[in-house]
């Protein structure tokens, strides 16, 4: 009696070697992941630490009492090459092989750091912060393309790689905010050196650890274009995520800055405080970041991603609503205000995963241009950034801390509007795609 099919030698060779195939797939892709999550924290650091020192030093050079307008304009001019930069360098990381720009972006920020080592004048901060900028468009939107084409099989996978995604980038901004006072105090202009060294760190380890990604055979970039701006998902939401980025540019923009200016009369923020202490409050901000992502992560596995973004924006309410009392009482009664303000951190830390993959989602339509789609991340990131800065200055020097308080507060809500139209738009499309 000849053997049945599940139990021929054939068969059976066949599945060890699919499932062999299998494992060593998952080991590529976790590699790969580990390497650009890695590189992504140091280059946060970097970039994150760089742009507080710089904020100590222009205050330095203003005598202790530096224009908002001007660090506004410093930070704006990083964010604007990104912004600018990112939809081309990322179609050309597609076209021409990923791996080099994952390297060569974090090369071209050391050398933009080591250039603001040497300025003397804002305007010359300005300009290295430029070159900056253009390497983080070389790699953000690379590596989340990278992400976003590792993850395809799997919801529970993308969503965990996009939380994991935005916890390496908070663990970088939490590891920028402690370097850069702490770096600043000891070494002063010598602190961007060891801030330089560390984007070298992020290029060698996508240079030893990351394995090569082969060219892909792209769109014209007009496609590209018309896929994120055209009528769709993706253009409907790009309005909310600019607002949550403008409020995020401002805070990074400004708040440190704020805290080391000379005191200002009935705002306890403005404070003049040491740049250790403000490091450290700003790592403990982080930190909540992070364990709003652990918590939130779980949910998002299961759940629209637009459906955790709306329930996560009013958790910015709460922070402007705990930073304003802390700015009009005395500093004695912030610890009983402090618990509120984690709380509101914890509870915000829910969009950036939900927005990152929602936009690793919408980047299914081009699967070969997932780096160009998703350098609409970057443009984003760089464009609230720029607005940010520039408008955070402008309340800033009329209002001091309680213009850019009530600025956050204002975005948090045109955010909130926006995304519950998105939230009603996702649920059109969903009742008129065909159930299978």
């Amino acid at each position: 009696m000849p053997p049945s099919p599940a139990t021929t030698p054939g068969d059976a060779q066949g599945e060890w070697v699919a499932k062999l195939r299998q494992e060593l797939d998952t080991r590529y892709r976790a590699r790969a992941l580990g390497a650009l999550l890695t590189a992504t924290g140091l280059l946060r650091v970097a970039a994150v630490g760089t742009g507080v020192a710089l904020q100590f030093y222009l205050s330095d050079l203003a005598g202790g009492r530096p224009s908002g307008i001007t660090i506004g304009l410093v930070g704006a001019s990083q964010a604007a090459a990104e912004m600018v930069f990112s939809p081309f360098l990322a179609r050309n990381a597609d076209r021409l092989g990923r791996t080099r720009f994952l390297v060569g972006g974090p090369l071209i920020g050391a050398l933009g750091v080591l250039l603001a080592a040497a300025a003397v004048g804002a305007s010359q901060v300005a300009g290295a912060r430029v070159l900056e900028g253009i390497g983080a468009a070389a790699f953000v939107p690379t590596a989340l393309g990278t992400i976003a084409a590792g993850t395809v099989q799997s919801r529970v996978v993308r969503a965990q790689a996009s939380g994991a995604f935005e916890g390496s980038t908070l663990a970088g901004y939490a590891g920028g905010f402690a370097l850069g006072p702490f770096a600043y105090f000891a070494l002063h202009r010598f602190a961007f050196v060891v801030l330089a060294l560390l984007y070298v760190a992020a290029a060698l380890v996508c240079l030893w650890f990351l394995p090569r990604v082969p060219r892909q055979q792209v769109s014209p970039l007009r496609t590209v274009f018309r896929a994120a701006l055209g009528p769709g998902p993706l253009r409907a939401f790009l309005p909310a995520w600019l607002c949550v980025f403008a409020l995020i540019g401002s805070f990074v923009a400004h708040m440190p800055a704020l805290l080391r200016h000379s005191r200002v009369s009935g705002q306890t923020l403005m404070h003049h405080f040491d740049e250790r202490f403000i490091g450290v409050l700003l790592v403990l901000g982080i930190g909540m970041f992070l364990i709003g992502i652990v918590l939130w992560t779980p949910y998002l596995a299961h759940t629209r991603p637009v459906l955790v973004m709306r329930r996560a924006v009013p958790g910015a309410w709460l922070i402007a609503a705990a930073l304003l009392t802390i700015n009009h009482t005395s500093l004695s009664f912030a610890p009983f205000v402090l618990p509120f303000l984690a709380l509101g951190i914890i509870w915000l830390a829910g969009f950036g995963p939900a927005a990152v993959t929602y936009l690793a989602d919408c980047s299914e339509s081009l699967a070969a241009d997932r780096s160009a789609l998703m350098s609409f991340y970057t443009v984003t990131l760089a464009a609230g950034g720029v607005i940010g800065a520039i408008l955070g200055g402008v309340v800033i020097r009329s209002f001091h801390a309680d213009g850019l308080l009530w600025f956050g507060f204002g975005l948090s809500l045109i955010t909130f509007t926006l995304i519950l139209v998105l939230v009603r738009g996702d649920a059109a499309r969903a009742r008129a795609t065909p159930q299978h």
